[in-house]
Order: C-alpha cells, then sequence, then structure tokens
C-alpha cells in the first residue's frame, strides 16, 4: 500500500507531464487535423453515395426507417461540414502560429520605436497590437480551442443520431403493441421520452440552468432524468470536455455560438450561387413539373449517356438518383432504343389497390435473418395442398413397410467395409446435377407430386411477375412524336446499372423513324387510395435524335 507521501509526489509528477504534453500537444493537433482533413475530404464521394442510395432504395413507405436515415445522414453531413472548416481552420492558424514563432525566434519582441511613427500611432499600435509575445499566446489559445470544439460537436451531433436510434426503436415497439391492442402504450412513451428529452436539452442549451433550482426533492426526480439520457445518448462520454467549456467564460460563449454556426454552415452558406444566364430556364425559375415536361429542353439527368458524360465517371461525387425516367441515348445510331423508367413510391398503392396484385415481398426494412416474403394465398394454397399429398404418400410408404410389403432400407457400404449411406441411387439431372432415382412407388409417387406443384408454382409466380409488368406498362404510357407507342415496346423487369434503381427497361424500334428530331413523351399514373380523384398523371418529354449509319 502506497504511502500518502508517494501518492502526493505521483500526483505531481503526472501534472508536471500534463503541463509538458499540454505544452507539446500542438505536435499532435497537426498530425490530428492532417489526417482527418485527409480523410474527411476523400469521404465526401461515399457520403454522396449514401444520399443517392437513400434516394434509390427508401421510398417514403418505410415510414421509421426512412425518417432515421435521412435524419443521420443530415447529421452526418452537418458533421462533416463542421468537421472540414474547423479542422482546416485549426490548421491555417496552427500554421500561422508556427510562422510566428519562427519569426520571433528570429526577430524577437516588436520594437514600436524604430519605426519612427508618429507618437500617437505609436500609443495606438501599443495599445492595440500589443506585444508579439501576447500575439503568439492568443494563437496559442484560439488553436487549442477550435481543435477541442470540433471533436465536442462532433460529439454532441453522435449523441442527436442516438435520439433518432431511441425515437425509431420506440416507433417499431408501437407497431408491435398495436398487434395486441396496446398502441396507446407505444404512443404514450414517444411522448414521454420527447417531452422529457425536450427539458434535458433546454438544460444542455441553458448551460445547466434547471440544475440551479434550489429543490433536493426535484433535484432527485431531474437528477434520475438527466442520467438515463446521459446514458443513452452517450453524452457520459464527452461530459468532461463539456463542462470544461462551461467553467471558463472563453470557451462558453463559444458553446453559445454553437447553434448559429451550425446554422450558417448548413443552410446560410451554402444558399449562396452565381446567376449569370437570367433568361435560361432553370427548375426553380420555372417550376419543377414544367422544366421536367419542356421538350425545348435537354435535361442531361434523363439520358444515360449525357449523365455519365456530365458527371465525368461513374464515382464521381455528382452521380444522381434516376428518379422518374432515362434514355439510353440523346442521339440513336442503331435501330432500336432503350427506355428505363424505375419503380416509384406510389406505383406500390397503384399496383395494390388499383390492379389488387399483392406484392412478393414484406415492404419496407428487413432483415436478411427474418422471412421477408408476403404470404400469398395462392402460394399458401399451392404449399398446403403439396405438403398434405406428401404427408399422405409417408404415411403410406411407412404402413406398407410395417405390413412388410416394402423393405426397410438398408446402409450401402464402400469397398474397405465403411457405411456410405441408405442404398439409394442418383442419375445425372437435366443441368448436371444429381437427381434421386425412386426405390419404390412411393418415392416416385412423392418426385411426381414435387414435380407436379413446383411447376403449378413456377407457372403462378411467372404469371405474377408477367401482370405486374402488364400492371406498370399501362401505368406508363410512351409516345413519340405524339403516336402510342406501347405495342411496339419490348420490356423486361431491370436493374439499372447508375445506382442500382429496379424497374423496367424498354426497347423500342426506330427504323420507321426518319432522320433528326424526335420527341419521346412518357405519362406515369398515380394513385392515392385517400382521394375521390385517385389517379393523376405526370409527363416528361424528352427529345432525341436518330442518326443512321450510312
Amino acid at each position: 500500500m502506497e504511502t500518502p507521501e508517494k501518492e502526493i509526489k505521483k500526483k505531481v509528477s503526472f501534472s508536471d507531464w500534463l503541463e509538458l504534453l499540454q505544452q507539446e500537444s500542438w505536435q499532435l493537433e497537426l498530425l490530428v487535423s492532417g489526417f482527418a482533413l485527409f480523410g474527411i475530404w476523400e469521404s465526401r464521394y461515399l457520403l454522396m453515395r449514401f444520399s443517392a442510395y437513400i434516394g434509390s432504395h427508401m421510398p417514403d413507405e418505410v415510414g421509421g426507417m426512412l425518417f432515421l436515415l435521412a435524419g443521420f445522414y443530415g447529421l452526418l453531413k452537418a458533421a462533416w461540414s463542421i468537421f472540414f472548416i474547423n479542422l482546416l481552420i485549426h490548421v491555417v492558424l496552427r500554421g500561422l502560429w508556427i510562422g510566428a514563432i519562427g519569426l520571433r525566434y528570429v526577430s524577437g519582441e516588436i520594437d514600436y520605436k524604430t519605426l519612427g511613427y508618429n507618437e500617437i500611432f505609436e500609443d495606438y499600435l501599443e495599445r492595440r497590437v500589443g506585444r508579439f509575445d501576447h500575439y503568439i499566446e492568443k494563437l496559442e489559445k484560439v488553436c487549442s480551442v477550435i481543435f477541442a470544439y470540433t471533436f465536442l460537436l462532433f460529439f454532441i451531433f453522435l449523441s442527436g443520431v442516438m435520439v433518432l436510434v431511441h425515437l425509431i426503436l420506440l416507433g417499431e415497439l408501437t407497431g408491435y403493441l398495436s398487434d395486441f391492442g396496446w398502441d396507446n402504450l407505444g404512443i404514450i412513451l414517444i411522448i414521454i421520452y420527447l417531452i422529457l428529452g425536450f427539458v434535458v436539452l433546454i438544460d444542455f442549451l441553458t448551460i445547466g440552468s434547471i440544475k440551479k433550482v434550489r429543490s433536493d426533492a426535484f433535484a432527485k426526480v431531474y437528477g434520475f432524468i438527466y442520467r438515463f439520457y446521459s446514458y443513452t445518448t452517450l453524452s457520459f462520454l464527452y461530459r468532461p470536455l463539456l463542462f470544461n467549456f462551461f467553467d471558463y467564460k472563453y470557451t462558453r460563449r463559444l458553446f453559445w455560438f454553437s447553434v448559429p454556426y451550425v446554422i450558417l454552415v448548413l443552410f446560410f452558406i451554402p444558399g449562396f450561387y452565381l446567376e449569370n444566364n437570367a433568361f435560361y430556364p432553370s427548375r426553380d425559375s420555372i417550376g419543377k413539373n414544367y422544366y421536367a415536361a419542356s421538350p425545348e429542353i435537354i435535361k442531361s439527368n434523363y439520358y444515360d449517356d449525357l449523365r455519365y458524360q456530365h458527371y465525368h465517371s461513374p464515382d464521381d461525387i455528382k452521380r444522381i438518383t434516376i428518379k422518374e425516367v432515362s434514355l439510353a441515348e440523346s442521339e440513336i445510331t442503331h435501330s432500336n432504343g432503350k427506355l428505363f423508367f424505375p419503380f416509384h413510391k406510389e406505383d406500390f398503392n397503384l399496383l395494390r389497390y388499383k390492379y389488387n396484385l399483392t406484392p412478393l415481398n414484406e415492404y419496407g426494412f428487413q432483415h436478411v435473418f427474418f422471412d421477408y416474403v408476403v404470404e400469398d394465398t395462392v402460394l399458401q394454397f399451392i404449399n398446403k395442398t403439396e405438403g398434405a399429398e406428401l404427408l399422405k404418400l409417408r404415411r403410406a410408404e411407412r404402413a406398407a413397410r410395417k405390413a412388410g410389403e416394402l423393405p426397410k432400407p438398408k446402409l450401402s457400404k464402400s469397398e474397405n467395409g465403411a457405411a456410405e449411406g441408405f442404398s439409394v441411387g442418383f442419375k445425372s439431372g437435366k443441368y448436371g446435377d444429381r437427381e434421386r432415382i425412386p426405390t419404390n412407388k412411393y418415392e416416385a409417387s412423392r418426385d411426381s407430386v414435387r414435380k407436379y406443384w413446383a411447376a403449378y408454382r413456377d407457372d403462378y409466380v411467372n404469371g405474377k411477375i408477367l401482370a405486374i409488368k402488364n400492371a406498370l406498362l399501362d401505368a406508363n404510357q410512351i409516345y413519340i412524336d405524339d403516336r402510342p407507342y406501347q405495342d411496339q415496346l419490348t420490356c423486361k423487369l431491370f436493374t439499372h446499372p447508375n445506382l442500382g434503381e429496379k424497374g423496367i427497361q424498354c426497347y423500342f424500334p426506330t427504323d420507321s423513324l426518319p432522320d433528326g428530331e424526335h420527341i419521346l413523351r412518357w405519362e406515369r399514373k398515380t394513385y392515392n387510395p385517400h382521394k375521390l380523384d385517385s389517379i393523376h398523371i405526370i409527363k416528361r418529354s424528352l427529345p432525341f435524335w436518330i442518326r443512321s449509319q450510312r
């Protein structure tokens, strides 16, 4: 056991080590800032691809999970912007600080007397500019505070993400409880969580104003709430850093500046742009629908070839999701053109309620460990009937064996006498796989039952897929130069290589089209079961050119 004298010496030694580390911390700051800046700048591609993936694969109907991912992306984007700006400022100021130290080593302090200025200006500069050492000290303070402030904001954003996670989990719990008729309980839990969380947020933004209430009973109750949110939002990880900001006047002002600073970086600064073509139509000036429906505007995001030319490469940061329709080429030089239109969030209502088609999979966020296939009544009937017939044959076979009408299966042996398995033969199947050879009439009957219902199931599933495709084609009408082209389309379900958008790709003949400009008009029906006028038509016009190879 250590004596009190040894403990005191250890604490003094540790304090001396911290003082030395504090003086040399600028080297670690520069090293971390440099690596972090490089990683943050390179991660912008992943950030934009994540945003495009959400837009392509997460329609609105998934509910809470889309809210979580959209909120997570918003916080991630905020953290990226704050990190990049703060660390860039830190590197620049720390470089200025190093330069000031180097200049201090060469020229020493500022000697205003040698400049020969008027006494008025000399007094002013001595008061306002001050000593050079004081300037270096202020730079050091600012650099250290900015570095710590950056990582403090990062952990605050992490707490925001945890709040989103809790809301999604409570939403899922509400859906689970609703199956038992307890949906009100889940809603009450969400409301309680939001109200208490808002109270803790007010306490956080006002630097602990609620903790100053002089009531022991209130302090005990709020202490329980405070500890709960402290652990669930992971704020206990950065609380020492936070309170160190609070107890110092200089850094406390910086904390108050956090909210307007985040708003400034995320919303105000990115809103600036330069408009140098006031007469050129844009989505904002004439409206999204007029812009997309105009046949006089070539919109690069509606053409595969122009999209890749405009965004340089498949991995470019500006790559965007195909949201409506896309022509493969703006200039067609062969006998067929290609048109792709993805599934839309409105298509679920259209297929489910207007065409009375049941989906193939569960809608929304899924996990590979759980069954996400929709229970189709026809498939249920097929599987149930097949299982009943197979069970009947197995029982008949078992009864025949007990009655001695069939011999019991025996283990076959290899040449060295080791048991290999039951004496069952195999033959090569249609695709080179091995097929089992029946050894009695019951096994032959079971094979026949399986093949019959497998063929029945395949026909039904293929028919259902065809019905889905035909319904989508009926909802998406194609015209070329105002002439219906629906009967000349050859369409298949397709996953587009752009960002993995799932939809339909159609081929249309161009032999009968003369060289020159043509207008492809695409009309899509959307269905809203909650409105009386449920069918709404969206129109888009895409100009393209036929160039014959002669």
